[in-house]
């Protein structure tokens, strides 16, 4: 898990090449203009999903991925995340690179507008949290194939 703010998101361009790709878009294009719906950058290599959630999960809802690493971008508003390092996980939904998990938080943080966190292949993560009170929060989700 890495978490940072936009400012500083081509500091990790050298971890992946399809990262160094979505940075170079970045580079050309306001990401906090971003249209809601699929942007895509890099084919299935790199792309982003941009909407507006209502944030008002009572418990931590927890997933992992295969294939994907999600790069979560708070646009507006404030979000709640947990993360793990170990989980026990249900099979792979291949047609979603999505795997249910069961764990308990080790670390829990809130983001705001203009920063991001990583979340690599494998690494069980809970997006999708109010941070308080029930609220919208515009945020992208930028999937990286990590090999």
């Amino acid at each position: 898990m890495i978490l940072d703010r936009m400012d500083n998101l081509g500091r990790y361009a050298a971890l992946n090449p399809h990262l160094a790709a979505a940075v170079r878009y970045f580079e050309t294009h306001d990401y906090r203009a971003l249209p809601d719906g699929k942007t895509v950058i890099d084919g299935e290599n790199a792309f982003v999903n941009t909407a507006v959630n209502r944030l008002e999960r009572e418990e931590m809802a927890w997933e992992a991925h295969a294939v994907y690493a999600d790069v979560q971008i708070i646009l507006e508003g404030r979000e709640r995340f947990g993360w793990s390092d170990r989980a026990e996980m249900d099979p792979l939904d291949t047609a979603r690179d999505f795997r249910a998990c069961r764990t308990e938080p080790r670390e829990e943080m809130n983001l705001e507008e203009g920063q991001f966190v990583i979340f690599r292949p494998g690494e069980p993560h809970s997006p999708g949290n109010p941070a308080g009170a029930p609220a919208d929060c515009r945020k992208a989700v930028l999937k990286i194939r990590w090999e």
